[in-house]
């Protein structure tokens, strides 16, 4: 992620959008090696821009930096910088984004009406107060109030919560996001592996439903809710 976010000071070219409408936030998931021959880079998802207000960041921090998009050259930009990158937009259902890290970040718009009626902190507490039955009936997991070990052990200024996997006996990360009122959960099961996104749909007392963007470790096995009452 150190290195996509050192990509946020870029100039990036735009091909196949000036005849496209392009509008809304957009976010990097589900993306893929382009030479899987050669290393490459993953854990990267989670990239965001915004064309209306013009920015861009990521889904792991508030953090944004502002752009300029000039959608009649198809070019997107910052003054800062001179490195260029292609950017192909695909039926306005996906953007394709080579960073040079052998990953094709693939990007998509998010559905940004499903408001919740409450804050980021409220969704925090539910998930840290709560014991949830076990993922796929196998897995787990506690989302734990303390912050994740590997944030800690290399002083990050921003940390995540650490979540507990007791059926491998690991330890992963765990942050909400909010964008515009909708909520995001993020989390991975283990140090490594990619993260699982999801979109909350919805919150009451007994379960938070979900509406899944990217599943890094269950395969078809969909998660659409986290239960807490039998």
């Amino acid at each position: 992620m150190k290195k996509v976010l050192q990509l946020i000071f870029l100039v990036i070219g735009l091909t196949s959008c000036e005849a496209q409408e392009v509008n809304g936030i957009w976010m990097s998931y589900q993306n893929y090696v382009i030479d899987t021959n050669s290393m490459y880079t993953s854990g990267n998802e989670g990239v965001l821009i915004d064309f209306d207000n013009q920015t861009i960041g990521t889904i792991n921090s508030d953090s944004i930096v502002k752009i300029k998009i000039d959608m009649k050259k198809s070019r997107l930009f910052m003054t800062t910088d001179t490195l260029n990158v292609d950017f192909k937009v695909y039926r306005k259902d996906s953007i394709g984004i080579d960073f040079g890290q052998n990953m094709m970040h693939v990007f998509r718009p998010l559905n940004l009406n499903h408001k919740l009626n409450t804050e980021k902190k409220l969704i925090k507490d539910f998930l840290i107060k709560n014991k949830f039955e076990k993922i796929n009936g196998e897995i787990d997991i506690e989302f734990s109030d303390k912050f994740f070990f590997r944030d800690v052990m290399f002083e990050k200024p921003i940390k995540k919560n650490a979540l507990i996997n007791k059926s491998w006996d690991d330890e992963g990360y765990w942050l909400v996001k909010e964008i515009k009122q909708n909520f995001f959960l993020i989390f991975t099961l283990d140090q490594t592996t990619d993260q699982n996104i999801y979109q909350i749909l919805s919150l009451d007392e007994c379960k938070m439903e979900l509406l899944q963007l990217q599943e890094a470790e269950f395969g078809n096995a969909k998660i659409t809710e986290l239960k807490t009452c039998l």
